[in-house]
């Protein structure tokens, strides 16, 4: 069962006006008079007196079954449905009246009413879903459904109203549509909106081998990478700009090497979980979320924003895989995001800016563990096969995005597992490595040599194979493993008195074993 949100506006003591906020899903509770949403939070129904004179501000109203809600909009797509039942809400006015009863009187007027009320009278679809401002006098003035002429006035008063923000609005799309056709005349001879952030000097070698020395096993997903992101800062044309995915398991490498890939070229950097973006009529984040994030990690300066690399991870998990209405939504609601458009973000109440994310550039990354098994793939450290895997338009499709979304991704780009050589690589020779850096961590503090033992690397990675996290957990291994001498080298009385600790793979389950060598 669904049933609309509604907040409510104290107009009198006797007139309360509901404003809609969005659908929520849930069950009411006949015998106690109230829903409960799946989160299990308790909603009042908006006619109930006691609810409309307390402190709450939320109640519900309209609500739907499934079956219901399929009927009264002919279609078998319950999200289609859930879109025109919300349109429905959110294109009237809801309000009701205290009669001294424990159920008020509620009514509501459509825009449909208002054009049955009145002849002769055209209104725009552009004031659908309640973007018209209506003043709380004359609103009270509607309750009044007894005296006609009240009635008529505000209606003659709000088409007024209407038909003046019409021709505003009418005026306004005049002047973007004659800036979209000057931009476009524009493009024509390649001197259209112009890249802000150009960088014709980056060193596409050097780039590349800061990366690899970094992030190891990965070698042709850094090229690719490289060559897509250095692209789009050298491009003055929107046409030119992609927006490439990055899929492969956890724990290879997708998120560090675009996070050093941002280090090298000194552009801020943002990670955002995608799965916490909701569609239009849904509650959660959406893309003033990311923006206003970007615009934080580049110190609130919207040139260096506009410049930002922005990661959008788990983007598998919006998948639409017969789970949630609204990962269609979500999918929808990125179009514009990845086409490149102006934003107005609000920061506050009172603050807005305009961020544009057409020279953006925005990675898309995920898993994708199920298209990895379909194209049978053995996933983990074991994989020996060198075969090369790809992964097609298709394919996506039918993992449960929708056309539109998939066009604008490109290129797809593979990351490796890692396999057990590989993680021996990141331990002895990546220039991250946590036994390296910790090596220098202790020389440079304590002038203290830390030396590993093979069989502490072999035991390191027996683990993490074991536990097919990839790389992500050898740092964790290494630091934890070495806690208690970190300790014991903090202690003043220890300054200075050793040369050398030694550790071997028994530290891995019992962190205070290992050997500390006098000077």
């Amino acid at each position: 069962m669904y049933a609309m949100l509604m907040k409510k506006e104290v107009l009198s003591n006797e007139v309360f006006l509901f404003n809609p906020v969005t659908v929520i899903e849930g069950s009411f509770d006949e015998k106690n008079g109230y829903f409960m949403d799946k989160f299990n939070n308790e909603f009042c129904s908006v006619d109930d007196l006691d609810f409309a004179i307390s402190e709450l501000t939320e109640g519900v109203y309209f609500t739907i079954t499934d079956k219901e809600l399929l009927y009264k909009y002919g279609t078998n797509d319950l999200g289609e449905a859930l879109n025109f039942y919300q349109d429905d809400m959110f294109s009237s006015f809801t309000f009701a009246v205290n009669t001294g009863k424990v159920k008020m009187d509620v009514y509501q007027l459509s825009l449909t009413d208002l054009k049955e009320l009145v002849s002769n009278i055209t209104l725009s679809s552009s004031y659908y879903n309640g973007s018209i401002s209506i003043p709380k006098r004359r609103l009270y003035m509607l309750t009044q459904l007894k005296d006609e002429k009240k009635l008529r006035d505000f209606i003659d008063q709000t088409i007024k109203d209407m038909k003046e923000i019409e021709k505003l609005e009418a005026e306004q799309k005049a002047k973007e549509e004659i800036k979209k056709v000057s931009l476009a005349m524009k493009s024509k001879d390649g001197s259209n909106i112009k890249n802000k952030n150009i960088r014709r000097d980056i060193d596409t070698d050097e780039l590349e081998a800061y990366l690899k020395d970094r992030i190891i096993g990965q070698d042709e997903a850094i090229e690719s990478l490289v060559t897509v992101i250095s692209d789009n800062y050298k491009t003055n044309d929107p046409h030119l700009i992609v927006r490439p995915l990055i899929m492969g398991p956890s724990g290879v490498g997708k998120t560090e090497t675009l996070k050093l890939l941002a280090e090298y070229l000194e552009i801020p950097f943002t990670k955002y979980s995608t799965p916490t973006l909701s569609g239009s009529g849904y509650v959660g984040k959406d893309i003033d979320d990311i923006l206003k994030m970007a615009y934080q990690n580049a110190s609130r300066n919207i040139k260096k924003c506009e410049e930002s690399l922005i990661f959008l991870d788990e983007f598998d998990k919006i998948a639409n895989r017969g789970l949630e209405v609204s990962d269609v939504a979500v999918q929808n609601l990125l179009l514009n995001f990845l086409d490149g458009t102006v934003y107005d973000v609000s920061l506050t109440s009172y603050d807005k800016i305009k961020i544009d994310t057409t020279f953006m550039n925005i990675v898309l990354g995920g898993a994708f563990v199920d298209i990895l098994k379909d194209k049978n793939k053995k996933l983990g450290f074991n994989n020996s096969s060198e075969e090369d895997l790809t992964v097609t338009d298709k394919d996506i499709i039918d993992f449960g995005f929708i056309p539109e979304i998939v066009g604008r991704i490109s290129p797809k780009i593979m990351y490796n597992n890692l396999t057990k050589e590989d993680l021996k690589n990141i331990l002895k020779k990546g220039k991250l490595s946590p036994i390296l850096l910790k090596q220098q961590f202790y020389k440079d503090v304590y002038n203290i040599d830390l030396k590993c033992t093979d069989d502490y690397i072999d035991g390191i990675l027996e683990i993490a194979t074991s536990n097919d996290t990839g790389a992500r957990e050898l740092k964790q291994l290494v630091y934890t493993s070495l806690l208690d001498v970190s300790h014991a080298l903090q202690s003043k009385s220890n300054r200075g008195k050793y040369s050398e600790v030694i550790v071997d793979k028994e530290i891995l389950s019992n962190n205070k074993v290992y050997t500390l060598k006098k000077r």
